[in-house]
């Protein structure tokens, strides 16, 4: 029986949560944060109110880029008060618009629903798949949870697509229908602390 209707949430962490590090994140941002949200690695340090810590990229969205860091568990302000986002152009103190704890050990695995608009086949359990994220990177206001999704139509053995799948939801429809959307395990395949990765200058 179907029992996830389309309604995305970013992705969730799936499993133990392995690991949790708190990143920056640079004032002025040109994308929004939001709970859940898969996000690059900035190749920056700031020294913040709390201390040095490396930054987030800001400047587009995640989508078909290297240097996956993982997703968000826990959104603050430049105060570190709990928020159910960052809001793009969000000043903060002149140096972060706030702070994100990341799950991001490259071992971690995460629920994430795909867009269906080429539904994902079983038989591509261990293929590779990018990300869909709008402009912006929107997520729902009133949760503060992302709205990332998989992008169903770039799943191919391309070394260079972002996310491994490993298997659906056991309750998900399989395909995809334009009502059900179902559910992946995954990890993330080009992972900022993986060990192929070259560094980002």
């Amino acid at each position: 029986m179907p029992r996830h209707k389309d309604a995305a949430f970013g992705f969730a962490v799936w499993g133990e949560l392995l690991r949790a590090r708190m990143y920056a994140v640079p004032t002025a941002t040109v994308i929004n944060v939001y709970h859940q949200q898969a996000v690059i690695h900035g190749g920056a340090v700031l020294g913040t109110a709390f201390g040095f810590m490396n930054v987030i990229a800001m400047a587009a969205k995640p989508d078909d880029t290297a240097g996956l860091l993982g997703a968000t568990v826990a959104v603050f302000d430049e105060h570190m008060d709990p928020v159910p986002y960052i809001v793009a152009t969000e000043v903060g103190d002149s140096t972060v618009a706030g702070y994100i704890m990341v799950a991001d050990h490259p071992d971690q695995e995460f629920l994430v629903q795909e867009d269906a608009a080429t539904p994902i086949a079983l038989a591509s359990a261990g293929m590779n798949c990018d990300i869909e994220s709008t402009t912006l990177v929107t997520g729902t206001v009133a949760t503060g949870i992302s709205l990332q999704e998989l992008a169903s139509d770039r799943v191919s053995a391309t070394a260079t697509y972002q996310c491994k799948l490993h298997y659906p939801h056991l309750e998900d429809t399989v395909p995809a229908t334009s009502t059900y959307h179902t559910r992946w395990v995954v990890t993330f395949n080009e992972h900022y602390y993986g060990d192929t990765m070259a560094g980002i200058a």
